[in-house]
């Protein structure tokens, strides 16, 4: 069993029924479309979410987790924390944020 991302709801990974969406090379698992589509809107917000509570973020950049408390590289935008793992990964999120977060 899997968590749905956006309402929590426990899903079957093999269930006909359940949809999945590939972001950052990681396999995502919805009830419904109606989850899928919030997601698709903006996955970030439902991932930063995910790894708040975390003591590591994901790289948005090239999917790495990284340590919160060690992280070298960190960039704020539209209210939020963003964690990287280079000056390479910091700079191509600084270019075009919107490549990465949506609009």
């Amino acid at each position: 069993m899997v968590q749905d991302i956006v309402c929590g709801m426990g899903i079957e990974e093999d269930d006909p029924a359940t949809l999945v969406k590939t972001f950052l090379g990681r396999k995502f698992f919805f009830c419904s479309a109606g989850c899928l589509l919030l997601f698709s809107k903006s996955p970030v917000e439902f991932l930063a979410r995910t790894y708040e509570a975390e003591a590591t973020a994901l790289d948005f950049v090239c999917g790495m987790n990284v340590d919160k408390g060690n992280a070298p590289y960190v960039h704020s935008y539209r209210g939020m924390t963003f964690y990287f793992c280079s000056h390479a990964c910091k700079e191509q999120f600084e270019h075009d944020p919107k490549e990465f977060v949506g609009n």
